[in-house]
């Protein structure tokens, strides 16, 4: 183990797995939360102008297919309100 603790992390551990996991379904249940509707195409309907994204992208997003840029992550943060998003930061709960 080295004493640069940032050098003990694998880059492999951040790419796959559970956090990769775990990061889209946060973004997905912040997307929820910053645009409620009754289904993800209505989501997607309802974000895409605001985003400037297509309603394919928020369908991605939603399905947890891609990852989204920290300017989109920053910017569903701030439409869903802040506190609610730090919720998981916090042990909470996104939705």
């Amino acid at each position: 183990m080295r004493k640069n603790l940032s050098k003990n992390v694998r880059r492999d551990d951040f790419l796959g797995g559970q956090h990769k996991s775990l990061s889209r379904k946060w973004f997905a249940a912040l997307l929820w939360r910053a645009f409620p509707a009754t289904s993800n195409t209505e989501v997607a309907r309802l974000g895409a102008p605001v985003l400037g994204v297509s309603e394919r992208q928020i369908t991605n997003w939603l399905n947890c297919e891609n990852d989204a840029a920290l300017s989109y992550v920053t910017a569903v943060m701030v439409l869903a309100g802040v506190e609610c998003a730090l919720d998981g930061v916090r042990g909470g709960r996104a939705a």
